[in-house]
């Protein structure tokens, strides 16, 4: 699964963080564990707490007992784009183009999250 917020003041926007906590039945049931989990962002600014939103959304992860799928700095892409923790993009006012750098993070991410959780569910069903 792949989580994307815009960032609110450091953290997730409200409107996911409710649909996160509809989410105690199947988390009560273990439904939400084992599972590959990864997120995005866009601020209006630089520096307006990227990082800390998508390090904030995997907070809940880790208490999913899911696995947190980050592209880390494992393609230059990421040197670019400069956020290990998951792509992220500086919207302005809603004005600012997404870059191709922005593109191809997404791109890499989403690629890297689906051959990671391929990955796990062949080692699942070898077992």
């Amino acid at each position: 699964m792949i989580f994307g917020s815009p960032t609110r003041f450091g953290n997730i926007a409200s409107q996911l963080k409710q649909f996160i906590d509809t989410l105690g039945g199947p988390w009560m049931q273990g439904q939400l564990a084992d599972k590959v989990y990864s997120g995005f962002t866009a601020t209006s600014t630089a520096h307006g707490g990227q990082e800390s939103t998508i390090l904030a959304l995997y907070n809940t992860v880790h208490h999913f007992g899911g696995i947190v799928v980050a592209p880390g700095y494992t393609d230059p892409i990421k040197f670019a784009d400069g956020n290990p923790y998951g792509t992220s993009h500086i919207a302005g006012h809603g004005d600012l183009p997404i870059t191709d750098t922005t593109r191809q993070a997404a791109a890499y991410q989403g690629a890297r999250v689906v051959k990671i959780a391929a990955a796990l569910k062949a080692g699942l069903h070898a077992s």
